[in-house]
């Protein structure tokens, strides 16, 4: 698998150093900072909460603040994201993932991946999930009662739900995209951009209960 993501990984940065700054900056909504030689420069991208550096020509990906080297599934998706997006203003019309194109090949992994975990482990916790949503992604409630709406990246938002379930019904996690979402990833990349938001959801879940155990 790290192979795989090593040859991917290759060819995104091939791609992006092909493509024009200036335009995926506009197109993205990324920032852009020009240093000399001009030949270098350097986006700034929000992801979920953090903030990475993405330098041109090279595509390498590194953390905001740390110098730490972005996972290659990260790096990855910011780099698809820099040279694919579109520029296409929001739909306004919310999809679930196996809408998106493709996705229903997807679907079962992406359920297994994104939606059962964040569903099982926050089933109980619906303040901690409002909270953490809230708190690290900046999230506001959103048209519809019980959900969430949070920016994911600068130009792709992204709407979530948590059904707490009953005594005979389980727990259920929603997460929907933008219907343009396509403009901005393709179906494979919106599906590793959930696993993302729900591994740092559980992370930073665990993190709130050990430290309201102390």
């Amino acid at each position: 698998m790290t192979n795989n993501y090593q040859a991917v990984l290759e060819k995104a940065r091939r791609e992006f150093a092909e493509k024009n700054c200036l335009e995926m900056a506009r197109l993205s909504g990324a920032g852009l900072s020009l240093y000399a030689p001009l030949s270098w420069r350097e986006f700034t991208v929000p992801l979920l909460g953090r903030l990475y550096r993405v330098l041109w020509p090279t595509g390498e990906v590194f953390q905001y603040g740390t110098n730490k080297e972005a996972s290659l599934p990260t790096s990855i998706l910011l780099l698809h994201y820099l040279s694919q997006s579109k520029g296409s203003p929001a739909h306004g019309r919310w999809i679930p993932f196996n809408q998106l194109w493709g996705g229903g090949s997807f679907f079962n992994a992406y359920r297994k991946r994104a939606l059962e975990p964040l569903a099982d482990f926050f089933g109980k916790r619906r303040a901690l999930f409002r909270q953490l949503l809230e708190l690290r992604l900046n999230a506001r409630p959103g048209k519809v009662p019980e959900t969430f709406l949070f920016i994911a990246l600068p130009r792709l938002p992204l709407l979530v739900r948590l059904d707490s379930g009953d005594g005979e019904a389980p727990s259920r996690a929603t997460i929907l995209f933008d219907a343009g979402a396509n403009e901005y990833l393709p179906t494979e990349d919106l599906a590793v951009l959930a696993e993302l938001f729900t591994a740092r959801m559980l992370r930073w879940g665990r993190e709130q209960i050990a430290k309201n155990n102390r």
